[in-house]
């Protein structure tokens, strides 16, 4: 099988249980995971992506990356991996992994009252494409696996509220996240109206990136001055306006680019460019390659 074949069943994999029965909730340990999958290469982690939340409590050190969205990030000791329905990523580690993995989908969250924004909040300053995980000292991590070991507790019992347990102890285990992470000066800032500016403008980014490019289009929409977006969310992030629109078409642009066959001028009008030569210098001047040769390369290394 050639490898433009091969990539061609990359999927968008769906919440269910070994059976294949369709679930909201699941909880495993990664050792169990890395066992299952061990000596079976055609089941081991390739890039891939879900239609559901996962978030990944890697407990100690290991080695091996963490793929997500085209980024690496290293194995380097405890910390939280948060993965997004349609992010694509890889888990590669050289040992046996020793953590859990949790997946839920919106459903569940909104059957349990949890708001997406207890998730959101962690990443607002974070740009497109940019999902670091977030390292945990040894308190935090002894909080957070005991959670764990109750979700496990429940899951595997015959408890008749256990969807209710296990969707109080996921929102207690996001909101000690939250906690975990430094964030108390972000948490109290977040309900803002300058951090709702932020917010509002991911938002809008989310939704409009296939019709809206400018930066002074989505302050209109906002009712600010696009200096002043531009400003502002420089100020808070480090990042102008203008790059956190570039860094949604190109994260768009990439999962097109590698999980479907569109040529280049499909894939422009796709992303809303009025001419495929407008996409493709777009796309080199931010990459450095031509979208087709992006393609080649990402293909090669499968």
């Amino acid at each position: 099988m050639d490898k433009v074949n091969a990539h061609n069943q990359i999927k968008t994999f769906q919440l269910a249980k070994n059976n294949g029965e369709a679930i909201d909730f699941i909880i495993k340990s990664t050792a169990d995971i890395h066992d299952m999958l061990e000596g079976k290469p055609e089941l081991m982690d390739h890039p891939h992506r879900h239609d559901y939340f996962t978030i990944i409590l890697v407990e100690k050190e290991l080695g091996g990356v963490h793929i997500i969205d085209f980024k690496e990030y290293q194995l380097e000791g405890a910390a939280i991996h948060f993965v997004y329905p349609g992010q694509v990523h890889q888990f590669l580690s050289d040992s046996r992994p020793n953590g859990y993995v949790i997946n839920f989908s919106s459903t569940f969250l909104m059957q349990n009252g949890i708001s997406e924004e207890l998730i959101n909040r962690v990443y607002l300053y974070n740009s497109f494409g940019d999902s670091p995980p977030m390292p945990i000292n040894e308190l935090q991590l002894h909080t957070l696996t005991y959670i764990v070991e109750q979700m496990k507790s429940y899951q595997n019992g015959d408890n008749f509220f256990k969807y209710e347990a296990l969707g109080a102890l996921l929102k207690l285990f996001i909101i000690n996240i939250s906690g975990a992470c430094n964030l108390a000066k972000l948490n109290a800032e977040y309900d803002t109206s300058s951090n709702r500016l932020i917010r509002e403008f991911k938002q809008h980014i989310e939704r409009r990136y296939k019709q809206i490019h400018k930066v002074q289009q989505y302050a209109e929409l906002l009712s600010v001055s696009s200096d002043y977006l531009n400003r502002y969310v420089k100020t808070k992030t480090g990042k102008s306006a203008k790059e956190y629109i570039q860094d949604k078409l190109m994260i768009e642009a990439k999962r097109l680019l590698l999980f479907t066959e569109m040529s280049g001028k499909e894939l422009a009008f796709e992303l809303g460019f009025e001419e495929p030569s407008h996409f493709a210098s777009f796309f080199k001047k931010i990459s450095g390659q031509s979208p087709i040769a992006f393609r080649q390369s990402v293909r090669e290394m499968g």
